[in-house]
């Protein structure tokens, strides 16, 4: 029995996300295991905990709460987990990015919300603590400019509010800010048997100006504006993470470095441990092994989900080589030539998560066949006179890469294949390249270069 088939043999289990987060929303979170989830709506969750926090605004009209409002809009600027939600208040935007980092010093990390005032007239923030769906806050207090629920630092605000707001069961804290009956002075905490305690800190915020919250994993003490980097710095050091990956580029689809960052905060899988190497962030993948119940029983369910497939056999090998297990890597190589000769030339559905979306697209852009790779399989009429670009991804011959540009209507392709060792024995041998969906009746054996395809076929049916 080789080394691949030992690691097959193992016991094999379903491990569930433990993470306790809502199951739709955008993931922000950083290196050291923090998470939470912002809704379409600004709400943030954090992983574990009982309550959530929201942002509404008072304006010089009314106030507005980005839950019932129609003129809610959310972005991400970027690759990187951060989130920009716009509101319209009176005419103008309140602009909320949320992102989470880690605090200078030793006070841990936090979602960091950054409100900005983009209307012409000042307006005020009330930041809302209240208990999640199944959730409960038995007690709430205000301390300074923080919320403390049940003893966990809830929110801390970066300057001091204007006016406080507590309720317990019998309150409506939406009712209470909004007819002015929160306090200058903060109240007393609140005790709530039902766990349906909730307050908010209000803060006003000038014209162009702008208000930092953090939702802290910890015991956050001091000013968020202070402690936190600025978003420009997180986007930054995703952007460099993300470099050392493989990239897809397609028209009018998924971004591979987004679904890279979202795979990077996803729950431990199987399936993510084969796309991130898959993908060139093998370091990574092997660091998700620790999450599937160490490194031996996690390489055994990563063999299993691997199965027979030539592309994630390829993919598993690259996993092997980070971890220095040549032999094993060696075998995962020969078993996806092999597999190969008779792959299903169906596309793999897209099942929602990051790792299944990256995998969907890599498979748009190439698949295995008998005896190499086929490149487009198909292209889509839409992608007619658009360029694709694809930079080192995992394949059974060896890392790819290549471009399609258009001169009129002929394409042009380029092509890298940075094939891997084969046997001196066996049937191996040089991969074919094909382009199906562009050019039936390309193919080549080189390893590299350019060429200028046939001019793609009419995708509109003849004139009768």
């Amino acid at each position: 029995m080789g080394l691949l088939d030992r690691f097959r043999s193992r016991r094999a289990h379903d491990l569930a996300g433990m993470t306790g987060l809502p199951p739709t929303g955008i993931r922000v979170g950083t290196d050291d295991g923090f998470r939470a989830v912002v809704d379409e709506r600004g709400t943030v969750a954090l992983a574990g905990r009982d309550h959530v926090v929201e942002w509404w605004i008072g304006g010089d009209d009314r106030w507005y709460a980005p839950a019932t409002e129609a003129a809610v809009r959310q972005v991400r600027p970027g690759d990187a987990p951060v989130v920009e939600t716009r509101m319209r208040v009176h005419g103008a935007d309140v602009v909320a990015t949320t992102w989470a980092g880690q605090a200078d010093g030793s006070q841990g990390p936090a979602v960091v919300v950054e409100l900005t005032n983009e209307t012409a007239v000042p307006v005020a923030v009330a930041v809302a603590v209240r208990a999640a769906p199944g959730g409960r806050i038995h007690r709430l207090a205000v301390d300074g400019r923080r919320l403390v629920a049940d003893d966990e630092v809830a929110a801390v605000v970066d300057r001091a509010p204007g006016r406080h707001a507590l309720v317990d069961a019998a309150g409506d804290l939406w009712d209470e800010v909004v007819g002015g009956r929160a306090t200058v002075e903060p109240p007393a905490p609140v005790h709530c048997r039902s766990g349906l305690a909730a307050g908010a800190l209000v803060v006003p915020l000038p014209h162009r100006a702008a208000l930092r919250v953090a939702v802290p994993g910890g015991d956050l003490a001091g000013d968020p504006a202070a402690l936190f980097p600025p978003v420009e710095r997180v986007l930054a050091g995703w952007a460099s993470r993300l470099d050392r990956a493989a990239t897809v580029d397609v028209p009018d689809g998924d971004g591979s470095r987004s679904l890279l960052a979202d795979l990077l905060l996803a729950d431990p899988e199987p399936a993510g441990v084969l796309e991130l190497a898959r993908w060139g962030l093998p370091s990574e993948a092997l660091g998700r092994l620790d999450g599937l119940g160490g490194r031996s029983l996690a390489l055994g369910l990563v063999v299993a989900a691997a199965d027979d497939d030539p592309d994630d056999l390829a993919a598993l090998a690259e996993l092997f080589a980070a971890a220095d297990e040549a032999t094993a890597a060696g075998d995962a190589r020969a078993r996806a030539r092999a597999a190969v000769r008779g792959v299903d030339d169906d596309p793999a559905d897209p099942d929602g998560r990051p790792a299944g979306r990256l995998r969907a697209l890599a498979r748009t852009v190439v698949r295995p066949s008998a005896d190499g790779l086929d490149l487009l399989p198909v292209a889509p009429d839409a992608w007619r006179g658009r360029p694709v670009e694809v930079h080192g991804l995992a394949t059974p011959s060896g890392r790819l890469g290549f471009a399609v540009r258009w001169h009129g209507e002929r394409p042009a392709l380029l092509w890298e294949l940075q094939r891997h060792p084969v046997p001196e024995e066996g049937p191996d041998r040089d991969a074919v390249l094909r382009i199906p969906g562009l050019d039936p009746s390309f193919a080549t054996t080189e390893a590299s270069g350019e060429v200028l395809l046939a001019a793609a076929a009419d995708p509109r049916p003849p004139d009768r």
